[in-house]
């Protein structure tokens, strides 16, 4: 159990000896979104932790163990990669290819000059605390090093306390698609994209 008071190290990627505890963290935060593709969650964890790419994330600590995630895609590299031939693999041909159908539906390329989040995640007990906020300061940071010009995120219909943060964190609507098909199977019916600036607006414009 960590102590709720300890203080938040953000650091930038994690060791093997957290893969499984950010595979469990992904899913418990994107699980339903996931679950058609690679569920049932014990596989899908599975599937998840081999496919993770730590240094594609800014990760938050609390006395040693995980408590946060904020993955990125950077030069075509993301903190979570689901391979049709892992898929395929896991479930065979026939089950394999109609998942890796639902799979493409969540990939989204993104554009030389921006910084694409792959999920941001803190842990079910943690949340409250200015954790999520301090994952994506370090995130700008990252998106500064590297010369990006736009940091870049999804969020769905079904979680409007994490639309609120960003919108406060300044993070603006570029546009909303509506996907009401995807309600029963994903639990969502619309994903809407919002993009911040890095130049002009330092990372420090963003700590609380």
């Amino acid at each position: 159990m960590v102590d709720p008071e300890a203080p938040v190290e953000i650091r930038l990627g994690f060791g093997p000896e957290h893969r499984q505890a950010a595979a469990g963290l992904y899913w418990d935060a994107f699980g339903r979104k996931l679950d058609h593709a690679i569920g049932p969650r014990d596989r899908g964890i599975g599937l998840i932790e081999r496919g993770l790419d730590p240094s594609r994330a800014v990760a938050a600590f609390q006395e040693g163990a995980l408590v946060g995630l904020a993955g990125f895609n950077l030069d075509g590299q993301a903190l979570t990669t689901i391979r049709a031939r892992d898929i395929i693999s896991e479930f065979g041909l026939f089950s394999g290819l109609r998942r890796t159908a639902w799979a493409s539906l969540l990939h989204r390329p993104p554009r030389p000059h921006v910084l694409l989040m792959d999920g941001i995640v803190v842990r079910a007990d943690r949340r409250g605390h200015g954790i999520g906020t301090k994952l994506l300061c370090r995130t700008f940071d990252v998106a500064l090093a590297h010369g990006k010009l736009v940091v870049r995120l999804d969020v769905v219909d079904t979680n409007p306390a994490a639309r609120r943060l960003y919108e406060t964190l300044g993070f603006r609507e570029v546009k909303t698609e509506k996907v009401p098909f995807l309600r029963r199977v994903m639990g969502f019916s619309a994903a809407t994209t919002m993009e911040r600036p890095v130049n002009g607006n330092p990372p420090g414009s963003l700590r609380v």
